[in-house]
């Protein structure tokens, strides 16, 4: 069967202005505003526990080795050693797991000290990530020209001599570039990386097209989607991001967007980095609560200020911006709801009495309005970010009665991490009955006081009908 056929990588698309990220850059400001008063050694634990992230998903979603979500977990807090690592919770040694992982963990390490030294980017230093990033690994499945599977030596740090094309379970071929074009192609791709550098690429547009073009040439015999990571990875530490975490729960995403980037639309890949640096940035704001030591009397002024505002005593008037934002979204939330219900009383309600349709809100301020905490924390879970609903909350709601099942779409927006910060996220599920929130977005729509709130509402408008559009096809599923 025909699949996907070679061809020479291809620079960016035209207007590259399209795929800005403007709640990403918000969401930067906001951190680095915030890092500047925080304690050092709680941004370097920050940073670490996400560097241990990176260095065990990285192997996982490429299937090097297998580890459970506890172990995982233990891992990154505690540090990458083989005796926190059970027999039993993986599919490899444990001691050779651990080595995997920390060659991948000292790769990243370098990664900040290849920045630091102002060093270009090169075919040679990508060669030597390679090498590093493999260096406990030996061999890698391959198969010759009739199809028989043997065990090939790793050439690290070596471009490929045969081709590496996969095939899929449909019999289709996925052809990478020829081994005798893999130089060439690499020459041309840190050339187009140093003309996007000198242009100013934004490093979301520039990580995700060097990532996918890399793929594309897939230079290596093995280990180019954790070279490609690498490279991502480099991209936004040189702008001074997070590492990209891609973890097991966005692999589906993450092949979907690769996908769509070798039919010729980046835009998803784009779109999926931009998310996964706002998860990282959301999480590290979130942990924004303790203060560097303090040595002046002004320090002591401002440690007094930001006391009273980790308390909720009081709030820096350029926070409120983000809490009148929300406001303003709540309610042209009301209005699209109560656009949604009045057509479905129109059109179903007014011809079989069996069906009700109303709009309404929960939150703290309205009697009888509980705060739906439980269905926020399992949707923040998936969401994988930390809420709290103590310091703002208040959701739109639009409710779907048929016959005995009572059912509703909830638009949530509430705070993140341990003490308000001027950023408020979003989140949308849908619910029937008492049965668990299904969630009808992909991620968080993030609202920071920092972002100017025309932009705010013309971006919600989008990210809400896209939510209401799957939370009423949830809906239907509950007719059948």
């Amino acid at each position: 069967m025909s699949g996907y056929k070679w061809k020479e990588i291809s620079d960016l698309p035209n207007d590259i202005e399209a795929l800005r990220d403007r709640e990403l850059e918000a969401l930067w400001n906001v951190w680095a505003s915030e890092k500047t008063r925080l304690d050092p050694r709680l941004v370097q634990d920050f940073s670490a526990q996400l560097a241990r992230e990176w260095a065990i998903e990285t192997g996982i979603i490429e299937g090097i080795y297998t580890l459970d979500r506890g172990i995982t977990q233990t891992l990154i807090k505690r540090g990458i050693e083989s005796m926190y690592i059970s027999h039993d919770a993986g599919n490899r040694d444990p001691e050779l797991v651990a080595r995997i992982i920390q060659a991948h963990a000292d790769v990243l390490d370098g990664l900040f000290a290849f920045v630091k030294s102002e060093r270009a980017l090169s075919t040679s230093y990508i060669k030597e990530l390679h090498a590093a990033l493999l260096r406990h690994q030996e061999t890698v499945g391959v198969f010759d020209q009739y199809g028989r599977a043997f065990e090939a030596t790793i050439e690290k740090g070596l471009y490929k001599t045969m081709p590496n094309n996969p095939t899929r379970a449909d019999g289709s071929s996925h052809e990478y570039c020829p081994p005798e074009h893999v130089a060439s192609e690499m020459d041309r791709l840190i050339q187009m990386h140093r003309e996007h550098d000198d242009l100013g690429v934004r490093p979301h547009i520039e990580a995700a097209w060097l990532h996918h073009a890399f793929t594309q040439i897939h230079p290596f015999q093995d280990g180019n989607g954790r070279v490609a990571r690498t490279l991502a990875s480099l991209i936004f530490i040189k702008r001074e991001f997070f590492p990209l975490v891609v973890n097991r729960d966005d692999r589906e995403a993450y092949i979907t967007a690769l996908e769509s980037a070798d039919g010729g639309d980046l835009a998803i890949l784009v779109r999926l980095f931009a998310q996964l640096q706002k998860r990282a940035l959301t999480r590290a704001i979130g942990r924004a609560v303790d203060v560097k030591p303090v040595t002046s009397v002004e320090e002591a002024l401002a440690l007094t200020r930001d006391m009273l505002v980790d308390l909720g005593r009081i709030i820096p008037a350029e926070y409120l911006a983000a809490k009148e934002t929300a406001g303003v979204l709540v309610n042209q939330t009301l209005q699209r709801l109560n656009t949604v219900t009045a057509a479905l009383t129109k059109d179903v309600s007014r011809v079989s009495s069996e069906f009700v349709f109303r709009t309404g809100t929960l939150g703290p301020a309205v009697p009888g309005g509980a705060v739906p905490a439980n269905e926020i924390k399992a949707i923040a879970e998936k969401l994988q970010y930390d809420p709290n609903t103590n310091d703002y909350h208040s959701s739109a709601v639009a409710n779907f009665q048929a016959r005995d099942v009572a059912s509703k779409i909830v638009v949530s927006f509430h705070g993140v991490g341990s003490a308000f910060r001027g950023l408020l996220v979003a989140v949308a599920f849908f619910q029937a009955g008492n049965g668990p929130p299904t969630p009808i977005c992909d991620d968080v729509f993030r609202i920071s006081y920092q972002e100017p709130r025309d932009d705010v509402t013309k971006r919600y408008a989008s990210w809400l009908d896209a939510c209401l559009i799957r939370g009423l096809a949830e809906w239907r599923r509950t007719l059948l």
